[in-house]
């Protein structure tokens, strides 16, 4: 069986405060099957990779307490099903994205990004 087809019979990762370093893979994008994903609490660094809007079924995202860089893909506003965001306490900098499920989170999704702006 390949590793892609047992990967997307997960529906949940948590791999919250495990010390990994590195960035998130653009494979993330890949797992179909996922509604909740958990990266929180690492050091993580890099960019939020936009692949994760391919996962169309998500519907929380905490990639909080990092040192995630750069700004956040608008083409995350596509994930319809998203009701939790975490974000916080990283180095992202730029607009905030609007429009459809963004225009539901409040400021402490994004708290502790010194270079965010323009919520709401």
């Amino acid at each position: 069986m390949e590793l892609v087809t047992v990967l997307n019979i997960f529906t949940s990762i948590d791999f919250s405060c495990n010390r990994f370093n590195g960035s998130i893979p653009e494979k993330i994008g890949e797992l179909k099957s996922l509604h909740a994903l958990n990266l929180s609490n690492n050091a993580l660094t890099g960019v939020v990779p936009s692949s994760l809007c391919n996962l169309s079924q998500l519907e929380s995202l905490d990639l909080s307490k990092n040192k995630l860089s750069g700004q956040i893909p608008p083409a995350l506003t596509k994930l319809t099903f998203l009701a939790f965001l975490n974000l916080s306490y990283n180095q992202l900098v730029g607009r905030i994205p609007s429009g459809a499920q963004f225009s539901t989170f409040d400021a402490a999704s994004f708290k502790g990004n010194k270079g965010l702006w323009g919520l709401h």
